[in-house]
């Protein structure tokens, strides 16, 4: 019987085209690997060695803290997976977008090679809007124990936003509700629309999102369950339906709305669903018709809760209302001076209740 001829070997040596006598292979955790076969002892002897360096680099790779071997672009992607997993699609592109700035300035660093005076400068280089975020996702960072310390923690304050512009006060809210006569017909639907958010404390996505059925006109409730964020519906900031009250003003405002052409309460001017684009350009009309300028959820919310405390509802009824804390309600309330309208109404009441005890004998008796 025949010898059967051995396969044909090529040699493993790259560019190299000839046959590969020499078997090469190389210990490996007690187990021969295989190499491949080479043309030469000095070839082999060659490749074994290099595979020998790629080992010892990749054991001294392995050995290296994570805060060395992570970069700040591999951590933002977990990051971004942590929040993708947890929270809602709109606090993923918020927290994609915040951390963009950061991945393109620290992109292939290591994780844990920023120092504490180079993220200072970078914090102060950057929109205000970029800081949080950062700040959170190296404190996921420190809580993994990849680096021991965030060095963007404490470097700036947080700025609070909207929270830190002055409310507009009871002549500025009514000078915006008459300078929506400059959106024309459109004018008592846009007026709907402010009355309706500051009486029941609604966001605006989730007011371009309410339905009449979410009404329920005989039990004077609301159910919010949607908003409308970039385009997209989801729930409520909260990430949870919530039940609020339809306060007697806010029914008014429903009751005198237009025959019912649309599920949608509330419609754009060409009778379509509302979004941020749109009512942004009605509202930067009625801000320059009114020579003010002020974001339309502050001033809703921030007159609401003035309108609210008007109608005679607590402080702890309001914060329930609008998702507050009755701290919140109190700072707003002490704007508008409603403490001591509070006080000297307790003090009327005082005299009322003398003057019910101790009345006056009838002279005629």
């Amino acid at each position: 019987m025949a010898k059967k001829a051995s396969p044909k070997r090529r040699c493993s040596t790259a560019g190299c085209k000839g046959r590969g006598r020499y078997l090469g292979r190389i210990m490996i955790d007690g187990r021969y690997a295989f190499l491949g076969y080479y043309c030469s002892k000095r070839e082999r002897t060659a490749a074994q060695e290099a595979k020998r360096r790629e080992l010892a680099a990749a054991i001294e790779q392995a050995a290296k803290p994570k805060s060395e071997t992570i970069t700040c672009a591999e951590w933002c992607d977990r990051y971004l997976a942590k929040v993708e997993r947890e929270q809602k699609a709109s606090s993923l592109g918020t927290a994609r977008q915040a951390l963009k700035r950061f991945r393109e300035e620290f992109s292939d660093r290591p994780i844990g090679s920023i120092e504490d005076v180079e993220a200072e400068d970078w914090i102060h280089a950057v929109p205000p809007s970029s800081v949080p975020q950062v700040v959170t996702c190296m404190n996921y960072a420190v809580k993994m124990r990849v680096i021991p310390h965030n060095p963007f923690r404490g470097k700036s304050k947080r700025g609070r936003g909207r929270a830190d512009t002055p409310p507009p006060t009871v002549k500025q809210l009514e000078a915006l509700l008459d300078a929506c006569d400059v959106l024309g017909d459109y004018a008592p639907q846009m007026r709907a629309l402010i009355v309706f958010a500051a009486y029941t404390g609604m966001r605006p996505g989730e007011l371009y999102e309410l339905r009449w059925s979410d009404i329920d006109l005989a039990s004077n409730r609301i159910t919010v369950s949607r908003r409308l964020y970039r385009g997209a519906v989801g729930t409520p900031k909260s990430n949870k339906p919530k039940t609020i009250a339809l306060p007697p003003p806010a029914r008014d405002v429903l009751l005198r709305q237009p025959t019912r052409t649309s599920e949608l309460v509330f419609v754009s001017m060409r009778g379509k669903q509302l979004a941020a684009a749109s009512v942004s350009q009605y509202w930067a009309l009625v801000k320059a018709r009114a020579g003010l300028d002020f974001d339309f959820y502050l001033a809703t919310k921030h007159y609401g809760v003035h309108l609210l405390y008007k109608l005679g509802l607590s402080k702890r009824a309001i914060a329930a209302q609008c998702g507050w804390s009755e701290k919140a309600v109190d700072d707003l309330l002490r704007i508008y001076g409603h403490n001591d309208l509070v006080a000297l109404a307790e003090v009327d009441a005082l005299y009322a209740m003398h003057d019910s005890m101790h009345e006056a004998p009838d002279p005629a008796s």
